[in-house]
């Protein structure tokens, strides 16, 4: 018998409730109790924990904007030294070669300017030669010797025409 009335008190109480009314009720308050001492004890800590992950993910995206900015400076930088020489390179060249045009144009005006004043130098030394020699055959010729010389002269010249 003592059977029987343990199976009538695991008999379900009706539809909502699938067994006794004081487990029910009992069950509910120890369920309120945990999720009160939860709420007030571990709400706090997940809170904490949440605000913590929370800071440390934007101070992980604000290391990583900064890593990324320094990055793209870094890269500008490298960038501008690698024009600078090249344009130095470019420069140096250029200057260079213009320095190469420059000597040579001023040794090819040397040279002009040398052959010119030799020129000058011939012509003046001709021209004071021929001076000193009309000079010299003007003293040393008479009248008479100065017009055979001509009369020669025109002879040969009569005859090569």
């Amino acid at each position: 018998m003592s059977h029987l009335l343990l199976l009538a008190s695991e008999k379900p109480n009706g539809f909502l409730l699938s067994s006794d009314l004081n487990e029910v009720i009992w069950g509910s308050i120890a369920f309120f109790i945990v999720l009160g001492l939860l709420i007030k004890f571990g709400g706090p800590a997940v809170k904490n924990g949440l605000t913590g992950r929370t800071e440390r993910l934007a101070k992980e995206l604000d290391d990583a904007a900064a890593a990324k900015a320094e990055a793209q400076r870094q890269r500008i930088l490298d960038e501008a030294a690698t024009t600078a020489a090249s344009l130095k390179a470019q420069l140096q060249a250029k200057a260079d070669t213009d320095a190469a045009e420059l000597v040579a144009r001023a040794t090819a005006d040397v040279e002009a300017s040398k052959g010119q004043a030799l020129a000058d130098l011939q012509a003046d030394a001709a021209s004071l030669a021929l001076g000193a020699a009309e000079a010299v055959v003007n003293r040393n010729l008479d009248a008479a010797t100065q017009t055979d010389l001509i009369e020669s002269y025109i002879s040969q010249v009569g005859a090569q025409s």
